[in-house]
C-alpha cells in the first residue's frame, strides 16, 4: 500500500518484546472500528450510555478503537487521559457516566480509590465495564461485578490482528468475531492440528478485512480453550469459554505447568482483603522457587494477616500443586498499572539471557 494512503500510525505496548509499527489506511481503519462496534453493541452498549475511558490514548490502538466505535454507536465519549485518578472519579461523577472501559486492574484500583474518597462505587452509576489488555478470570470478573454493580464484559485482541473475540450478554465464554477473521484453536505443542472442544489451544488469527497490515495465520501466542459453537444469546459463532494468558507466561515450575492465572483466580475469588500481589519465580541453586508478595486492605490487623497467610499458602498449594514463599508486604509497595499490570516475573529467562 503506498505510504500515502496511510491515515494513522498505531503500535503495539512493547510488553512481549519490541514495539511493532501499524499502519493504517482509511479503509482498514474503519473496519477495525466496525468490529469494535460490534464488540459493543455485544456488551449492551446504546446511544443513551455515557462511556468514561481513563485513558491517555497515545499511540495504543484500544482506546482509539473503542472511542470511535462508541461515537459510531451513538454514545457520549468522555476521554479522561489527562486526569488522576481522583479527578477521573470525580469526572465520572460529574458527567454522571453510565460505561468504562479499562483494564482489569485499573477497574479495581478505581473503586479502591473511591472507597477511599469516602464514596461507594456501586453508588456512581456505571452499569457497564468492557475490560481489555489483561486475563479476565471469572473471580476477578465478579469481583469487580460486585464491586460497582455492574455487568463486566472481556475481548481479546491485538494491535496486529484486531479484536478477534469478544463477550456477549450472557457472559458465559468470548464469541469469536467470524465475519471479520479466521480463528483457528491449534496444539500448542505442534501448530498443526484444531484442538478439540474443551481442549487448550493457542489462537492463530487471519484478518479478513486489513488491506494496510495484511496478516495470514498470525500466532497471537494467546492460551485459550475453545468452546461450544452455540449459545444461549441465540449467536452461532464459534467460542472459546476461557484466556489463561500468554504463551509466554505458560512455564513449568519443578516440573509442574504453571500460569499465573490460576494464582489471580485464587486470589479474587477467595480473598476479598488481598488489594494486590506479585509472583516471581528463580532459579536458586538447582532448584525452582516460586514467591508471592501479597498487599491487604489496610483495615486488617496483624492476627488476620497472620492466619490469611497461612491460609493462602495452603490453599495456593491446592490449586497449583506448588509451595510458595509467601510475604505479605505493605499497603501500597505493590505497583498498581493503568495499563497491562506485570504480576509474572520468570527470572529464570532473565539470567539465562545473561
Amino acid at each position: 500500500m503506498p505510504i500515502e494512503e496511510v491515515c494513522a500510525f498505531r503500535q503495539t505496548s512493547g510488553t512481549t518484546g519490541t514495539p511493532v509499527y501499524v499502519p493504517e489506511s482509511y479503509e482498514s481503519w474503519q473496519w477495525r472500528v466496525e468490529i469494535w462496534c460490534h464488540i459493543l453493541w455485544m456488551a449492551g452498549f446504546r446511544e443513551t450510555d455515557r462511556v468514561f475511558n481513563p485513558f491517555g490514548y497515545n499511540v495504543y490502538v484500544a482506546f482509539w478503537e473503542g472511542h470511535y466505535a462508541a461515537e459510531k454507536l451513538g454514545c457520549l465519549v468522555i476521554p479522561g487521559g489527562a486526569l488522576d485518578t481522583i479527578g477521573r472519579i470525580n469526572k465520572i461523577q460529574e458527567t454522571r457516566a453510565t460505561a468504562l472501559m479499562n483494564t482489569p486492574t485499573y477497574g479495581l484500583h478505581l473503586a479502591q480509590t473511591a472507597i477511599k474518597m469516602g464514596l461507594v462505587p456501586a453508588d456512581l452509576g456505571i452499569r457497564r465495564m468492557i475490560c481489555g489488555g489483561e486475563p479476565l478470570p471469572r473471580a476477578t470478573r465478579q469481583r469487580l461485578e460486585d464491586t460497582w454493580n455492574a455487568e463486566v464484559y472481556d475481548h481479546i485482541g491485538g494491535t496486529e490482528p484486531c479484536a478477534w473475540a469478544a463477550m456477549c450478554n450472557q457472559r458465559n465464554g468470548l464469541h469469536l468475531m467470524e465475519p471479520f477473521h479466521l480463528v483457528e484453536i491449534l496444539d500448542m505443542d505442534t501448530l498443526d492440528r484444531e484442538v478439540d472442544e474443551g481442549e487448550l489451544g493457542v489462537a492463530v488469527v487471519t484478518p479478513l478485512g486489513r488491506r494496510s497490515f495484511p496478516l495470514i495465520r498470525f500466532n497471537t501466542k494467546d492460551i485459550v480453550r475453545k468452546g461450544p459453537c452455540t449459545c444461549t444469546c441465540g449467536r452461532s459463532s464459534n467460542m472459546i469459554t476461557e484466556v489463561l494468558g500468554r504463551a509466554d507466561d505458560l512455564c513449568k515450575i519443578r516440573g509442574v505447568l504453571f500460569t499465573p492465572v490460576a494464582v489471580e483466580e485464587l486470589l479474587r475469588r477467595e480473598f476479598p482483603e488481598i488489594d494486590e500481589y506479585e509472583i516471581t519465580v528463580d532459579c536458586k541453586g538447582f532448584t525452582d522457587e516460586a514467591s508471592l508478595k501479597i498487599e491487604a486492605c489496610e483495615e486488617i490487623g496483624i492476627e488476620r494477616l497472620r492466619e490469611l497467610q497461612g491460609k493462602v499458602s495452603e490453599r495456593l498449594k491446592i490449586k497449583t500443586n506448588l509451595r510458595f514463599n509467601l510475604e505479605c508486604v505493605p499497603t501500597g509497595e505493590l505497583a498498581r498499572s493503568t495499563l497491562k499490570a506485570k504480576r509474572f516475573k520468570d527470572l529464570r529467562k532473565t539470567r539465562k539471557d545473561e
